[in-house]
């Protein structure tokens, strides 16, 4: 293994969500799909986003909100006639979320008392109230979906415009957790480092689901790690330089770029893509690769191969002295705490 990927098997590491904390936010995500399979006219329910695609990254480390889960329901067309924009009467979405969400509530609350629910612009957000001993308090998005009668995908809520959607997040999940598993668990390794340079600095250029995108879009079989995260960088820019990024599935609009600032995310997926190229240009050389890739990835890259960084110093102070920097910078096991194995999120089909 070359530097550069030793180095990104690192800072992979440091971005791996807690065993503990994917389970718990599984486990939400789950309680409360039963939930909406109880309520009236329900056809099936579904887990989608980066918890789903594991492509998530641990919140902590990234001054999220938290690890958030996506989650579904899909309704049956023959209870509700007059929903869509494909329907005779085109009944907007409000009414129907604010009824899943009044029916759901007193379920989730049986398991979870303190969950409190309300609506967003796409979806019914739950948040728990119940912190693990991290600090991490997973939350939940769910949103009512309705089958489109002649199209693919489904017509999801925009609670803001009163209106209907199109969208497919299933189809958005079975692509990117399909076989072949080696480019399944390569591209969901490049879109977890992607994804945490984005958020490095003040308001990210671009949302996550459009570097998911380019990965299923330039992430090729048989590459590794590093190429295949230059290919998304690289390749990506190009793309964007012309157009926005299409949906996968074919199914919805555009992706947008946040704040509309398209030349500024081009920016700076070339600025990353050029770093990462001159790491291994001089790939044999570790020293030069943790200079070029330190920009990147600030809080995950230490400035010598001796020193700690933001992100594990962090750790130090959540668990004290059980934890140690060994002289290549790698966090080792010390009284009795293991290391984080990075391959612990995004190797498997677990859901």
């Amino acid at each position: 293994m070359g530097s550069t990927d030793e180095l990104l098997n690192d800072i992979r590491a440091q971005l791996a969500p807690d065993d503990s904390v994917l389970k718990e936010a599984r486990e939400r995500r789950d309680a409360v799909r039963r939930a909406t399979e109880t309520f009236r006219g329900a056809h099936r329910s579904f887990a989608s986003g980066s918890l789903a695609h594991a492509t998530a990254n641990c919140p902590i480390h990234l001054r999220d909100k938290g690890l958030d889960a996506d989650a579904g329901v899909v309704l049956n067309r023959a209870y509700y006639p007059n929903l869509g924009p494909d329907s005779a009467s085109a009944d907007g979405p409000n009414d129907i979320v604010d009824a899943v969400r009044d029916h759901i509530g007193p379920l989730v609350r049986a398991t979870y008392p303190k969950a409190r629910l309300s609506v967003t612009k796409r979806a019914i957000y739950i948040i728990f109230g119940e912190p693990l001993p991290s600090g991490e308090d997973p939350t939940v998005d769910l949103v009512v979906g309705l089958e489109r009668r002649d199209a693919a995908g489904l017509w999801i809520p925009n609670t803001e415009q009163r209106r209907w959607d199109a969208s497919d997040p299933e189809e958005h999940t079975a692509m990117l957790t399909r076989d072949p598993k080696q480019l399944r668990v390569t591209r969901a390794r490049a879109i977890r480092l992607a994804k945490a340079e984005n958020k490095r600095s003040g308001v990210p250029p671009m949302c996550s689901f459009n570097l998911e995108a380019f990965g299923l879009m330039f992430v090729e079989p048989g590459v590794g790690q590093a190429r295949a995260l230059l290919a998304i960088w690289d390749r990506g820019a190009s793309d964007l330089a012309r157009r926005l990024t299409p949906d996968p599935a074919g199914v919805s609009g555009s992706i947008k770029v946040i704040d509309r600032d398209r030349p500024r995310a081009v920016r700076r997926l070339r600025h990353a893509a050029d770093r990462l190229a001159s790491a291994l240009d001089r790939d044999d050389d570790p020293d030069w690769v943790r200079m070029q890739l330190q920009e990147l990835w600030p809080d995950f890259v230490a400035s010598s191969r001796f020193s700690m960084s933001k992100a594990r110093a962090v750790e130090r102070v959540r668990f004290g002295n059980k934890l140690k920097v060994s002289s290549s910078g790698l966090l080792t096991a010390g009284s009795g705490l293991a290391l984080k194995n990075p391959r612990s999120f995004g190797d498997t089909r677990r859901r």
